[in-house]
């Protein structure tokens, strides 16, 4: 069996939750560690599933609900989910554009 590498990241901790889908469920995959921290802003996890197993088969077992309450995306290469990273910090506001955001809302017409 070969496997292939997923990166989920989320909102709040969901690792139990997913997991506990995911023991549950007819999909072969092994929990992997990425080495980051519990951030309370973003969690992200990695595994291995099988690699005869697709994207949507692994979404269902997971659930809706689950994927909705924690605002889960899914990755299966490491480059998107370096990059989902990186876009992450370029979409955050400067101090100063916060500060205009402020001044523009406290004037507002």
């Amino acid at each position: 069996m070969n496997w292939t590498t997923l990166y989920i990241t989320g909102k709040s901790d969901f690792r139990n939750e997913v997991l506990r889908k995911l023991e549950h469920s007819r999909i072969n995959f092994m929990p992997g560690y990425t080495g980051g921290g519990s951030d309370a802003r973003d969690i992200h996890e990695m595994y291995w599933i099988d690699e005869k197993a697709d994207l949507r088969e692994l979404k269902e077992a997971i659930g809706s609900k689950l994927i909705w309450k924690y605002r889960l995306r899914f990755y299966i290469s490491l480059e998107d989910f370096i990059e989902s990273r990186t876009a992450k910090d370029k979409d955050k506001f400067t101090p100063e554009e916060i500060e205009l955001i402020n001044y523009m809302h406290d004037h507002e017409v």
